[in-house]
């Protein structure tokens, strides 16, 4: 897909990547990655996007990122940390002298915790089509490593060949961006990162994998619905090219099963229903059942969690040194279970136990157990949607319940879901606000009771204003399961001597550099696009010389023929032309 630019103006191309090596110290043998450049990019975004464009004056585009970060605050969505930290994989220390992620502009960016909103969203909408982004380097004298932490989405075309699908993904290291690109070789002073252990990695950790709510399991996102396997991908059989990073065309196989062997673009993933536990469609809702893929009749599955007699964590519940730890067992978790956040201690008395940190079960499962070295907490079982969500499950006279944030949450059966979505009450008197529609707009919308739509950002702002007047009521969304089209991106980029880079310029005292990331979704089974030639908009010819006589000129042109009569339409034409003048010049100072 190849979109125009709209609203933009940026510096000419020859400043950004015609540079030269004037300038460049000899001492200066590394470089530090100081801040996005944003020639490429349409600031500020363009109906809520952050396009990167092919060029620097935004002929076309084959992605764009999410500007907005997790607090609701409009950036760039893209940036760079200049934080110093340690990452660890295994027994291996990595010295780290920053990252690229997401804005939020937190106290501690880098090593900010788990759902924080550290992942800049990428967005990718053409097969085989590269985005390029570009970083501004200053050099100095030592070498630095930085994280790169973000999520992949294919948004790609499903009119294509291979119906939208991809099948990998490739980063590489270079310089200038479209048809200007030009790649990064070895010994140059930039590369990713380097050989992490003797399996010939290039990537510290999985080079990319599916979101662990759906697949392993995450401390930050819970326990997965799909698979207790992480679904991740691996990089490419050689690393012989230490400046391109590309996985090996194999779809993950706990997700593949799902797709039919492709990375599924967004309009393509499966259908799912979804409880939205705390009654705002702006927060994440909980995945409950999927429309089976593998079925052309609607089908809908589920996956029951079955937590195992294992104990999982031992705690000092009161703090006394004294008392001897208590353990905890995975039952301790089952909120339909007897033992739910409760153990009893040695004097035989029951405690409440906090089990909103599911980390002590994540860490028996593929995600934090690799080698399989304990038994899994969980297991997982298949059944029909209607199976499971019953009204009264085995007999408790409740639903069959979820965990939540720690809390049992019980889910009403599934035949009431349709007709029960999240709503907004008045307080005073628990009648009907607004019910929340979610295929409405492209968004979805609420309704209020006298049947008018309006946006989940107006309620939303009306709730905040005025807390005490409306209450939220939980209630069940049906929508495509967003995050089979999402892929965790997982990289390093080492940053040296950047003497011989030809993105370099200075004035003898001072010397900026640039690189570029190109990062690109990949399917052998479709042709690469072309990316655009950057519009060349010829130099105006001079006017012809006015005559000394036959009339004189309009506006100082000649009216056609000397004497001639007057032609009315070129003073429109004149002021048209004056006026894009104008307004090229007012977008350049914008």
């Amino acid at each position: 897909m190849i979109a125009t630019k709209k609203q933009f103006a940026r510096k000419p191309l020859a400043m950004a990547v015609m540079c030269s090596i004037v300038g460049l110290s000899q001492a200066a043998l590394s470089a530090t990655v100081e801040n996005v450049n944003t020639d490429n990019l349409s600031v500020s975004p363009i109906e809520g996007k952050t396009l990167v464009y092919t060029d620097t004056e935004g002929t076309a585009t084959f992605g764009w990122f999410d500007p907005v970060n997790d607090s609701g605050e409009i950036g760039l969505g893209l940036a760079v940390y200049n934080e110093t930290f340690n990452g660890t994989v295994g027994p291996d220390v990595y010295a780290f002298a920053g990252c690229i992620m997401a804005q939020p502009d937190l106290a501690v960016n880098c090593q900010a915790p788990g759902d924080s909103g550290k992942r800049f969203k990428l967005k990718t909408v053409e097969t085989n089509g590269p985005i390029d982004l570009v970083f501004d380097v200053t050099p100095d004298e030592e070498t630095k490593l930085y994280r790169v932490i973000g999520k992949f989405s294919n948004l790609t075309d499903i009119t294509n060949s291979v119906d939208g699908g991809l099948k990998a993904f490739r980063f590489e290291t270079g310089f200038g961006v479209g048809n200007d690109f030009t790649s990064s070789v070895a010994d140059d002073g930039l590369a990713f990162g380097f050989l992490a252990d003797d399996s010939g990695k290039l990537s510290i950790g999985p080079i990319g994998k599916y979101p662990g709510g759906l697949f392993g399991g995450s401390r930050v996102e819970g326990l997965p619905f799909f698979s207790t396997s992480v679904a991740a991908f691996t990089e490419g059989a050689t690393v012989a090219n230490e400046d391109v990073l590309e996985t090996s065309g194999d779809i993950p196989t706990q997700y593949a099963g799902l797709s039919g062997g492709n990375w599924l673009a967004l309009a393509n993933v499966p259908t799912g229903w979804f409880i939205d536990h705390d009654g705002n469609p702006a927060n994440d809702s909980i995945l409950l059942a999927y429309d089976d893929p593998a079925t052309d009749a609607e089908d809908w599955k589920t996956f029951r969690k079955d937590f195992q007699n294992v104990i999982v964590d031992t705690r000092d519940l009161d703090g006394d040194p004294l008392t001897a730890e208590i353990e905890i067992n995975a039952q301790n978790y089952d909120p339909n279970g007897d033992f739910f956040a409760t153990v009893t201690n040695e004097a035989s008395e029951l405690q409440i136990i906090d089990v909103s940190d599911v980390k002590p079960l994540v860490d028996t499962l593929d995600e934090g157990d690799p080698a399989g070295a304990t038994d899994d907490a969980i297991t997982l079982t298949q059944l029909d949607a209607s199976a499971l969500y019953v009204a009264d499950f085995n007999g408790t006279g409740a639903g069959f319940k979820i965990l939540v944030d720690g809390e049992a949450v019980e889910v009403a059966q599934f035949a009431d879901w349709a007709s029960n979505p999240p709503k907004v009450l008045n307080a005073g008197d628990d009648s009907l606000y607004a019910t929340w529609i979610a295929d409405e707009g492209e968004e979805g919308m609420y309704e209020l009771a006298d049947g008018t739509l309006v946006t989940l950002e107006e309620v939303n702002a009306l709730i905040i204003s005025a807390p005490a007047d409306y209450e939220r009521v939980a209630g069940y969304v049906q929508g495509p399961i967003e995050d089979l089209a999402n892929v965790n991106i997982n990289t390093t980029i080492s940053v040296a001597d950047a003497s011989s880079w030809p993105t370099c310029s200075g004035d003898g005292n001072v010397t900026n550099c640039t690189f570029t990331l190109r990062v690109t979704g990949l399917n052998d089974a479709v042709d690469e696009p072309t990316i655009p030639v950057t519009p060349v908009v010829p130099e105006p010819e001079e006017p012809a010389a006015a005559p000394s006589s036959g009339g004189g000129t309009i506006f100082g042109c000649t009216a056609g023929k000397p004497g001639a009569p007057f032609d009315p339409v070129l003073p429109g034409l004149v002021l048209m032309a004056l006026g894009g003048l104008w307004a090229r010049k007012r977008l350049s100072n914008a």
